[in-house]
């Protein structure tokens, strides 16, 4: 029976960026997932990511961002430059929102840079964005956007290079602990590993059913619409932009793929998942069609009906936790079983940290990155 110093069950993005990670600093490593990285099946479908560093869902994610950044950069200096898009990210809102008050809050206490417009000043600079006289526009200059399907390539293939051992379209069956190993089993057979790092997204509770972890598994629809106005549209000429109801938001067309339009707080539950994943529905594209009407009506012929100008409709999956934030432990019961869970649907940018996290705990026993905030214990 093969044996290595890691196996990993799911290689999207914290998976593939942990076994780079783990490959690089010498360890053995053999990775599994059940499709073939990047896929519409998981929680990096979409094509594309927002990259912020002034982050409104918790201060404390801003030292990883720090830290991610560095990551995505090296690796766009390294030979992938197409990661990263600046682009900037623009976040719209009433003045007393969550929305607008997270952004000021986060860039305060981080001492980042942010600048303030108003409703008519967003209106002048960016054409496309209608906001109601009543909105404030944050502007996050430090920030853009992240090609999914180059950066999951960057990771795979540095990992290979590395000498990972990477089985894709394999199927984990089960896990246990036998002594100080972790046995892994696929209809191809079993391998044994000292450590055992489980980044499976939507199937994370399933793998580790017996911890029944909090996690809601939720279907997300994303739209991708042509411009009407396609020179209003392009990096440089709007950001990443988020609305505060509903976090409705867009990124700007990169490639003439279209406009990139979608809720992040809304969505169907999806529970006892794995289950079947409704395709999008009309009910899914008429809401969003009238608030693009509403906020960003520069996208649309209005002399056309709005779904007709949509070019294409996907899911993707939001692995959601009770109070929103990632869950990053060690299991309980066995020590040598790591894993990373819960992102809920903003974890792709802190991909390259959460390996280097998820490597340090593999192999070191402890890490000097401040994610004590995401242990499991105490929090629900």
């Amino acid at each position: 029976m093969p044996g290595y110093d890691v196996a990993i069950i799911g290689l999207g993005a914290m998976g593939s960026f942990t076994a780079m990670e783990l490959a690089g600093r010498g360890a053995s490593v053999i990775g599994f997932d059940r499709f073939s990285p990047p896929h519409e099946k998981g929680s990096h479908g979409g094509e594309t990511r927002a990259f912020r560093t002034i982050y409104t869902e918790h201060p404390d994610y801003v030292p990883l961002m720090k830290r991610a950044l560095e990551h995505w950069e090296r690796l766009a200096a390294e030979g992938s430059p197409d990661l990263l898009t600046w682009t900037g990210v623009l976040s719209l809102g009433e003045a007393d929102s969550s929305l607008i008050g997270g952004v000021r809050q986060s860039a305060a206490v981080h001492g980042l840079p942010v600048e303030v417009l108003s409703a008519d000043e967003v209106r002048r600079r960016f054409p496309a964005f209608t906001p109601p006289g009543n909105f404030t526009g944050l502007l996050d200059t430090r920030a853009g956007l992240i090609d999914v399907a180059a950066a999951l390539d960057c990771s795979l293939q540095a990992a290979r290079r590395l000498g990972a051992d990477l089985k894709l379209d394999r199927e984990v069956l089960g896990w246990s602990v036998e002594g100080r190993e972790v046995l892994v089993s696929t209809r191809e057979g079993r391998v044994r590993a000292k450590r055992l790092v489980v980044t499976a997204g939507a199937w994370s509770g399933a793998i580790l059913r017996a911890l029944k972890l909090p996690l809601l598994v939720r279907r997300q629809v994303l739209t991708w619409f042509r411009p009407h106005r396609p020179e209003w549209f392009q990096p440089g000429a709007a950001p990443v932009f988020v609305f505060a109801p509903g976090a409705f938001y867009g990124f700007p067309e990169i490639g003439g793929a279209g406009v990139k339009i979608a809720y992040h707080e809304k969505g169907d539950p999806l529970p006892g998942f794995p289950v079947p994943v409704p395709p999008p529905s009309k009910a899914d594209l008429v809401p969003l069609a009238r608030d693009i009407a509403r906020f960003v009506p520069g996208l649309l012929d209005p002399d056309r009906p709005p779904l007709d100008q949509m070019l294409a409709a996907k899911t993707c999956l939001y692995t959601l936790t009770p109070d929103g934030h990632f869950i990053l432990d060690r299991h309980p019961q066995h020590d040598q079983v790591l894993f990373g869970a819960g992102l809920s649907g903003h974890g792709f940018k802190f991909a390259p940290v959460m390996g280097e996290v998820l490597a340090d705990l593999a192999l070191e026993g402890k890490t000097e990155r401040p994610v004590d905030f995401l242990r499991l214990e105490g929090r629900f």
